[in-house]
């Protein structure tokens, strides 16, 4: 390396060693502070947009439909290639609109009353923000099955539902005949009855 150049590079490291650091120089001396960095992290409540097991919580806009607002009734059945397709209509009976988002929690009932099954969730449509003005309905699609599976003959039969609406915590029990048929779903609440 050349001779010239060992200065003027020690020069540079020197210059760069004291940008880094400050100096206090009261007895001579110096000394050198490091600052560490802190970084602090709040954790944040978030609504979950998925839907939970009975429920599904909706988004930010309007007044959710209380249990008192609401009454629950099922529509005429209509089937089709071994399907039966059942409206559950939600009234706002309340004094105020309301909203409603997601799925009714729904089970069927047998002969004695108990729970039987749980419907399960239909993906279409996907759940929508629903406003009920007073008098207003939405409607969930209720859809069974008359088809046997396995080596079963015949499909048992429910003697009613119980129907919870979305964010709801209050079930209405439905009295209506019904095929218990492997195939047993609910779809989101829609507007319109």
């Amino acid at each position: 390396m050349n001779a010239r150049f060992v200065p003027i590079s020690l020069a540079i490291v020197a210059l760069g060693a004291a940008a880094c650091s400050s100096s206090t120089s009261s007895t001579g001396t110096t000394t050198t502070t490091t600052t560490a960095k802190v970084t602090t992290t709040t954790a944040k409540k978030v609504t979950p947009t998925s839907a939970p097991a009975t429920t599904t919580t909706s988004p930010v806009a309007g007044k959710p439909c209380l249990d008192a607002n609401l009454s629950v009734t099922n529509g005429q059945g209509s089937g089709a290639a071994g399907h039966i397709v059942t409206p559950l209509i939600f009234k706002n009976v309340g004094t105020v609109s309301c909203t409603l988002y997601g799925y009714p929690g729904v089970a069927s009932l047998d002969a004695s009353g108990a729970q039987a099954a749980q419907a399960t969730r239909s993906a279409s449509p996907s759940p929508t923000l629903v406003t009920l003005a007073v008098g207003g309905s939405a409607t969930a699609q209720l859809t069974t099955t008359d088809v046997p599976s396995g080596s079963s003959p015949t499909c048992p039969t429910w003697s009613g539902l119980l129907v919870t609406p979305p964010n709801t915590k209050v079930s209405t029990h439905l009295t209506l005949s019904l095929s218990g048929c492997p195939g047993f779903s609910v779809t989101a609440v829609s507007a319109g009855a």
